[in-house]
C-alpha cells in the first residue's frame, strides 16, 4: 500500500485519467475529490464489498421462475 501526505488542495494522479484532491479536513475525516472519465466507477469499500441482502418474501407465495 502507497500511503501520501497532502495538505488541503493538494492533489494526486492516478494514472492518466484520475486525478484525487483534498478539499476539506476536520478532526476526524477528510473530504477528497474524485475527477475522473464516466467509464471510471468509483465506489466505498463497504458499497463494493457488502454482502447483498436476501429479499424478503410475503408468506406462502413463491417468485422462482414459472411459479403462478
Amino acid at each position: 500500500m502507497l500511503v501520501l501526505s497532502r495538505k488541503l488542495g493538494q492533489s494526486f494522479q492516478i494514472g492518466p485519467d484520475v486525478r484525487v484532491t483534498i478539499v476539506k479536513i476536520d478532526r476526524n475525516s477528510v473530504r477528497i475529490g474524485i475527477h475522473a472519465p464516466d467509464d471510471v466507477s468509483v465506489k466505498r469499500d463497504e458499497i463494493v464489498f457488502e454482502m447483498p441482502q436476501p429479499q424478503a418474501q410475503a408468506p406462502g407465495r413463491s417468485y422462482e421462475a414459472g411459479a403462478a
